[in-house]
């Protein structure tokens, strides 16, 4: 609805643009051809610090300030795309679970459109744009494919393990992002049902996760690996032998299925999603690989993308692969 109302250059603002996933915004938001002017904000100051004229507003804000700028926004009269996980949940009881807070404005967590592979008719629509955690993106890269498909039921336990660079942690220091702690060491951590994004994963597929993430010594990137269980389908397809059918993520021109389990080099500065499936008849489980820049299509490009598509752009428009910490 808001879209046709918009000019074709314009202008967005990012507040918290001097983390990790805000400079990649700059970058990409500062070269893009449908972008008139991009400004700055620190959500410390509060709304009154953002542009009336900015027809965009990204938070690459903390949840807690996202949650407190989002709504206020909205009543003002201008959209909303938060990076950040304050909109994702979809109510208040599951948020606060989630994220451990009391959302000051519940009515923005159902207004939100989850922004993981929602259709263009619905971003058009959309006040407010919630985009997938980094770990959510890699693992519904794999999973949304496989129940498109009827291959993996509502109610499938997966069973997985996610690796992040230490720029997923965010660029405020602290003892777990010290070279001391994370040099020759993969360390575990929110273990057991603690970790955020297992509450979008779960609403978007309605299937029991299984999750481990760990921290890894590297700058940026993700590879997230599992299973799952297919024993109904396979009970459906009793003649399946090793093959799968043809797997695709809606018409998503980033998402790529590879041949063999992909290397989280494959997509280091890069704006795509690669991802290998082997199916196991004896264990009846399907094994998945997924692999994504955790700064790029875990965050970045993948609001660049959702914006395209909010604003009628062309999908691609302005996301040229290269990161700034390469």
């Amino acid at each position: 609805m808001h879209t046709p109302q918009l000019p074709d250059r314009q202008h967005i603002c990012i507040a918290g643009a001097t983390g990790y996933a805000g400079q990649e915004l700059l970058r990409l938001l500062g070269r893009h051809p449908h972008v008139g002017q991009v400004s700055t904000a620190t959500a410390r100051q509060g709304v009154d610090a953002i542009p009336l004229d900015a027809q965009w507003v990204v938070l690459a804000t903390p949840a807690e300030s996202s949650a407190e700028l989002a709504w206020p926004l909205i009543q003002r009269g201008q959209c909303v795309l938060d990076l950040s996980g304050a909109h994702r949940a979809g109510d208040p009881v599951a948020h606060e679970h989630a994220y451990g807070f009391a959302h000051p404005h519940p009515q923005a967590l159902t207004e939100a459109v989850y922004g993981f592979d929602a259709s263009s008719a619905e971003l058009q629509t959309a006040k407010l744009i919630a985009n997938p955690g980094c770990y959510a993106n890699a693992l519904l890269s794999a999973l949304v494919p496989l129940q498109a498909a009827g291959v993996v039921a509502t109610g499938a336990v997966v069973d997985a393990t996610g690796i992040s660079g230490v720029s997923g942690a965010g660029r405020t220091p602290s003892e777990r992002t010290m070279y001391m702690y994370v040099a020759e060491n993969l360390a575990p951590y929110r273990t057991g049902r603690a970790h955020q994004h297992l509450v979008e994963v779960e609403r978007r597929t309605g299937v029991h996760l299984l999750f481990v993430p760990l921290v890894a010594p590297l700058r940026r990137g993700m590879l997230v690996a599992g299973s799952v269980d297919v024993t109904e389908w396979l009970a459906k397809n009793p003649l399946v032998h090793k093959q799968l059918p043809p797997l695709r993520l809606g018409d998503d021109p980033l998402w790529q299925q590879v041949a063999n389990a992909p290397e989280v080099l494959a997509v280091a500065e890069q704006n795509t999603v690669h991802v290998h499936y082997y199916l196991d008849v004896a264990a009846r489980r399907v094994q998945f690989v997924s692999v994504i820049d955790n700064l790029l299509r875990g965050a970045a490009s993948h609001a660049v993308y959702n914006l395209n598509r909010a604003c009628g752009w062309p999908a691609l428009a302005g996301l040229d692969d290269g990161g700034i910490y390469e």
